[in-house]
Parts: structure tokens; C-alpha cells; sequence
């Protein structure tokens, strides 16, 4: 047997390429199915999305904010939107005292404790250091595990760097990428409105460029206004009006006089002219006016038995219609205008809530019907005579 000295040859094998680190996907399965909008608050936050909320100190910005968190943690409807139950983190940068004063008014207005899964922070994070921003992501979800919102609160003061730099606010957005959003958690950076311009957000433009959604809270005279003003993948919502709610709390100060605080509350009036607002509440109910000749029925035993005016002289001759066969009327006159199925249903749910709620129509059941009086059947039968 030979002495000579043998060497072993490795062979070298290639790692195979680890293809679920960068997925593909044909683009032929894209369209088998829509893709449906997942909504924290409907038609205003969407699941896993990036969104800022600016407006002037005092414009409302915060309570914004901290309601809809707190609906969303409580699973309650913000202002007739439904909301996706979910855990809710605020990162507050101020105002720990008046926050504990805004929850106590919004348990007021909703009648109930503020919910369990609504976190909020006693200090603001530095969310410019990556270190930090990965430290709070570990807070979060070592004790509020699948939060579904995070809320901070402001930009300012949980971002240790300028604003007007693009750079600066690039690694911001890159954190809140890296960190928030891999576990599914939908981003609302509150700000500050810009120092010359009140209608956009202060800073760099690369803040409005990142975001998915963009809203603002403007307030003139009385009246805040809601309004969105970039949706990416959305139509944008109408803005909606609302004016401050002033409520004693039962919490007192040291001199024995109750603490105060506010909520926000569906304005009356809206900023555009009665006129214009009539006008456009004309137009709704001869829609309904519309679909009550096409498809209206007599009242039910059930319905006449809640509502005793039906069986008056008037009542006898009223019609009432169902939600489904009105919604389908409004649904096929609207449908040539170009609206989503998702945004028809929104405008139908929003215009069928002010009409009920100024008196127009009744909804009881799945039901509604033009409001009447009991005592307009008798002056109609006066008139008669």
C-alpha cells in the first residue's frame, strides 16, 4: 500500500438562494381576487398604513388622535365609521395631566371606562436614535403584544432632530418601518402645521411624501374641521365638522373646584352655508322620495305597534321602505359617477345618518320612512275639510 500522502478535495457547494427572503409573485394571480381595504377607523385608517394628523396648537389635532385610539381599542364607532377592535399604543410626548383629563371626558361621552388595551406613555421616545426606537419597539411588544395602532404624539417632541431635513426625517420613517410596522401596526404621527402655510404640515416635505394618508384639523371660530387631504389608495372623505364639548369631571382640584375638560362633538352647523346645506339635504331625500315609489310597503305589525300615528287617517296612507332597497337606488344612481363599492356605501351610511339625525326620516329595524307628526294628521284632515 502506497505511503504517499493523499489529499482531500472539498467540494464547494453554493448556499441555495433563500428565495422567501425576496418573494415574486405572477402577475396574473394579482387579479383573481380585489384586494379589500382593511380599515382601522373606515374610510380614515387603514391597517398597516402610515398616517399624520396636523394642525395648529389648539386646532383639536390630539383629541383627534386620542379618540380614535380610544375607539379602536374599545371597538366602539368614531362618528357613524366602524372601527377594527384592536390594542392602541400612545407615545405622548406632553400633557400626561390632560391626557388623564381627556380619557375621563371621552368615558363621559361613551359612557364607560376607557378600555384596557388603550396604552399610553408617561415620556416621549427618541425615535431618531435607532438604539431607542428599538428599544420602545420591544417595550411595546413585550407588554402591549400585536398593539394594531401606534400614536405618536407629536413628531416634534419624539424626534431629537430638524424637521425641515429631509434626512433627518428619512431615518425617522425608515425606524418606524423597521420597527412598527413588520408586526402589522398601522403609524399616526401627529404635527404641526407649517409656519407660513396652515394648510400643510410643518417641516420637510419628505413627511408628506412618506405618508399614506394625510389629514388636518383646522379650527375657525367654533367649528374644527376634519379633512383629508392625501389618501393613497382610498378616495379621500369628506371633512366633517365638529365643535368642543366643555364637561365638568367629578375629579376635583386642591381648592375643591371640579377639573374640566372637553371631547369632540358632531358640529350642528356646518362651515358651508344653511342654503347650500338644505340644498344637498334636498337632493338626499328626493332619492329617497325616489326609491319610496319604487319600492315602498306598509308598515309591518311590529313597526305599527312601536309607532301608533301609522294608524291614523295620514298614517294609513304612509309608506315605508327597507335600508337594502333604498341603499340599491342610491347605489345605481351614483354608480355612473365613478365611485368605488366601498366609497358608495360610506356616502350612503354618512348621508343616511344626517337625515335621521335632522329629523327628515325615521330608521327603525332596517326599515325608515318619512318623519310625520301625529298631529299633522289631524291638520291635514282639518285642511281636507
Amino acid at each position: 500500500m502506497s505511503e504517499q500522502s493523499t489529499v482531500q478535495v472539498k467540494a464547494t457547494v453554493k448556499p441555495a438562494l433563500n428565495i422567501a427572503r425576496f418573494p415574486l409573485v405572477s402577475a396574473s394571480t394579482m387579479t383573481e381576487e380585489p384586494a379589500q381595504i382593511e380599515w382601522l377607523v373606515e374610510n380614515f385608517l387603514e391597517q398597516g398604513s402610515l398616517n399624520l394628523l396636523f394642525g395648529e396648537p389648539a386646532s383639536g389635532k390630539s383629541l383627534f388622535a386620542l379618540e380614535w385610539g380610544f375607539c379602536i381599542a374599545a371597538g366602539l364607532d368614531w362618528n357613524g365609521y366602524r372601527t377594527q377592535q384592536t390594542k392602541v399604543v400612545i407615545i405622548a410626548g406632553e400633557g400626561h395631566s390632560g391626557m388623564q383629563r381627556r380619557l375621563k371626558a371621552l368615558e363621559h361621552k361613551y359612557k364607560m371606562s376607557s378600555p384596557e388595551s388603550l396604552f399610553i406613555s408617561k415620556t416621549p421616545a427618541q425615535l431618531l436614535d435607532e438604539e431607542n426606537a428599538r428599544f420602545v419597539a420591544r417595550s411595546i411588544d413585550a407588554l402591549c403584544s400585536n398593539a394594531g395602532l401606534v400614536i405618536i404624539d407629536t413628531l416634534h417632541r419624539n424626534m431629537d432632530g430638524d424637521e425641515n431635513s429631509s434626512k433627518d426625517i428619512a431615518i425617522f420613517i425608515k425606524h418606524i418601518d423597521h420597527f412598527f410596522k413588520p408586526h402589522g401596526a398601522a403609524v399616526l404621527v401627529v404635527h404641526h402645521s407649517g409656519h407660513g402655510n396652515k394648510d400643510r404640515s410643518r417641516g420637510s416635505s419628505a413627511i408628506r411624501a412618506s405618508m399614506d394618508a394625510e389629514f388636518s384639523a383646522k379650527k375657525a371660530k367654533e367649528v374644527i374641521t376634519l379633512t383629508c387631504h392625501k389618501a393613497k389608495d382610498f378616495e379621500e372623505a369628506e371633512p366633517l365638522n365638529f365643535t368642543l364639548k366643555p364637561i365638568e369631571l367629578e375629579w376635583l382640584t386642591s381648592d375643591g373646584d371640579p377639573m374640566t375638560s372637553v371631547y369632540l362633538e358632531p358640529a350642528v352647523e356646518s362651515i358651508v352655508s344653511k342654503a347650500s346645506s338644505s340644498f344637498a339635504n334636498s337632493i338626499k331625500l328626493k332619492e329617497f322620495d325616489s326609491a319610496l315609489l319604487k319600492y315602498g310597503l306598509e308598515p309591518p305589525e311590529d313597526i305599527k305597534l312601536k309607532f301608533s300615528y301609522f294608524n291614523t287617517p295620514l298614517g294609513q296612507t304612509k309608506k315605508i321602505i327597507t335600508i337594502k332597497d333604498w341603499r340599491s337606488l342610491v347605489y345605481a344612481t351614483n354608480k355612473e359617477k365613478g365611485k368605488t363599492q366601498n366609497a358608495l356605501r360610506v356616502a350612503f351610511n354618512r348621508d343616511k345618518k344626517k337625515l335621521v339625525e335632522q329629523g327628515h326620516i325615521v330608521e327603525v329595524d332596517g326599515y325608515a320612512w318619512r318623519e310625520f307628526k301625529p298631529e299633522d294628521a289631524n291638520s291635514e284632515q282639518n285642511e281636507q275639510k
